[in-house]
């Protein structure tokens, strides 16, 4: 079976406006090793491409922006062309024309050289100029991709690991990582499952996902409190709000009450130029010495309902903007004001105190408080698919029981396996009840027949037994009493032995049906077929799939396990 795979962190500290945990991942062939961070919301993979530094740059600027990488250089580089990106288009900074990508498949690794991750083949790769998303992306989400230039969409990153029985299911872990923490705590990418130990092992709350593909991981924000050393409990929220959570951007878009009320909070001073809330040397050292917290109470809607409490320290919001933004590196508060709710948006930041877990195929996901625990080992939980067989599911089960909650939708799917093995076991047990019980009463009727022939050759009499009589009705003289009040089935009478007509032995609705049967059943040489229980198929969870032909697969075509039938956002081509 397929186990979860951890994408291993670069060990550095990248970014324009963080700073950020990277991953390391090898594209191409030769393979070209870069830095990414990870986009909960793009399914494919983001790379900065050679365009992405020009000679105006300051020196460093590849190696700032996780390292160009150049198509040309790669033999396995398959163009597809030149696309709009597509994502965060509402929010500000993320809508120029320049927000393109040069679209191609080629092969992808995870992980440094030699450090065993594996690798996908043909799997798409956005090659981008634009610094609005100043690093590329490890893509998450599992939707499939459409070119309006191909007849079949493509499968996502996540979805390709998948097919090829690389990962058990379309479902990741991750939090940002926080160097404020310890000794700086790197980033947590976990695919087809997620870290126990970064994660709080009693919370069960889940969230269903929202209608929109593109706004899918919707929480109801009900609150927003602010305490420090003097105050406990200030709301910066005046009512709750429906917020996308969204690690591809960094910010926490918020309504612009909601910014007053930081503002007045925190001293925050908005400016103008950048649209950022910098923060200058005074003001931080204030800051630091409040030792402000901010939660965020979170819930399935704005009101109501199980919630969970995040709570993040004035630290987490301590982050430095650079070039190009800002000529020289600036401390700012990663606070945006939002114009309308198509804005709220909780970013990158949001993500360094909360993990997230995310279930494709059960339309499920998590928000906890994330755990920090000096020195812990990874503890990887995989999730199981819904579809896969009773074995796995089980050894999902087991493994929740071992100290970690699972999604509820894998809890589901194990308390399902449980009532069915129960059923059976119940099933056998009366099946062999009554086993027993035929068995005597095939005794006691043969005692009876035996006696019967007995008296017929002393009296030569044709009588027959009605409840324990002889029947004439079948006209040979037999004992046939009968069995365990089972209704006449279609063809009219009851045969048990060598029988023509149709019955039942456990109330059957059909003619001759042993448990349930829907079609004719004789249980000794009987003309019927047999159904065991109902003589219907078994689902054991339903599961839509999508087809979609990639490049460079053998067969042309990859089958992608989907929880529904994704509806596709098409990419829009664009000139170069």
């Amino acid at each position: 079976m397929a186990k979860p795979i951890a994408v291993q962190p670069s060990q550095a500290w990248d970014g324009n406006d963080g700073p950020w945990s990277s991953f390391a991942i090898r594209v191409g062939t030769p393979p070209q090793t870069l830095r990414v961070l990870a986009s909960t919301t793009v399914p494919e993979t983001w790379v900065v491409s050679t365009g992405g530094c020009v000679a105006s740059d300051p020196a460093g600027c590849s190696d700032s922006r996780g390292v160009l990488f150049s198509p040309n250089a790669s033999t396995t580089w398959e163009n597809v062309g030149n696309f709009a990106l597509g994502y965060e288009k509402n929010l500000r900074n993320y809508s120029s024309n320049w927000d393109n990508g040069n679209y191609g498949f080629d092969t992808l690794a995870l992980g440094y050289s030699g450090s065993g991750g594996p690798n996908v083949e043909s799997t798409v790769i956005a090659g981008l100029n634009t610094k609005d998303f100043y690093l590329g992306n490890i893509g998450l989400s599992s939707h499939p991709i459409n070119f309006t230039t191909y007849d079949n969409p493509a499968p996502s990153l996540l979805a390709s690991f998948k097919i090829r029985e690389i990962i058990p299911s379309l479902s990741y872990g991750y939090s940002a990582g926080a160097p404020y923490r310890f000794k700086k705590v790197l980033g947590s990418l976990i695919l087809g499952g997620y870290d126990a130990s970064r994660r709080p092992p009693n919370e069960t709350i889940t969230f269903t996902f929202a209608d929109d593909i593109s706004r899918d991981l919707v929480v109801g924000l009900q609150s927003v409190e602010y305490s420090d050393t003097r105050t406990i409990g200030r709301r910066l929220l005046p009512e709750g709000i429906l917020t996308f959570i969204d690690s591809t951007v960094p910010h926490l878009w918020l309504p612009l009450d909601a910014c007053r009320a930081f503002e007045s909070a925190f001293g925050l001073t908005y400016d103008n130029a950048t649209d950022l809330y910098l923060v200058n040397s005074t003001l931080h050292d204030a800051l630091t010495k409040q030792n402000a917290s901010i939660s965020f109470i979170l819930g399935n809607g704005v009101q109501g309902g199980e919630t969970v409490n995040i709570t993040f320290p004035y630290a987490s919001f301590d982050l430095q903007v650079s070039s190009p933004i800002v000529p020289v590196p600036t401390r700012y508060f990663p606070l945006r004001r939002a114009d309308n709710d198509t804005q709220y948006t909780l970013g990158r930041a949001f993500l360094q105190e909360s993990y997230l877990t995310v279930d494709y195929e059960r339309s499920r996901f998590s928000v906890h408080q994330a755990t920090f625990t000096d020195g812990a080992a990874p503890s990887l939980i995989p999730i199981i698919a819904p579809n896969d067989d009773i074995s796995t599911t089980t050894t999902t089960t087991t493994a929740s029981r071992r100290g970690s909650n699972g999604l509820s939708g894998g809890a589901l799917a194990g308390s399902v396996t449980g009532a069915v093995t129960l059923c059976f076991l119940i099933i056998g047990a009366i099946s062999l009840l009554f086993w027993k019980r035929r068995r005597r009463r095939r005794q006691q009727e043969e005692s009876k027949q035996e006696a019967v022939r007995e008296r017929g050759t002393d009296s030569g009499s044709s009588r027959s037994i009605v409840g324990g009589e002889l029947n004439t009705e079948f006209g040979d003289g037999k004992y046939r009493p009968p069995e365990v009040e089972g209704s006449l089935g279609s063809r009219g009478a009851v045969a048990e032995v060598e029988g023509n007509h149709g019955g039942t032995e456990m109330e059957g609705t059909g003619a001759g049906a042993e448990l349930c049967g829907s079609g004719g059943v004789a249980e000794m040489e009987g003309k019927g077929p047999a159904a065991e229980l109902d003589a219907l198929h078994l689902y054991e969870l339903p599961a839509g799939e999508v087809k979609a032909k990639a490049p460079g697969s053998e067969s042309g075509q990859d089958r992608i396990p989907t929880a529904k039938p994704a509806r596709l956002r098409r990419k829009e081509q664009r000139k170069e």
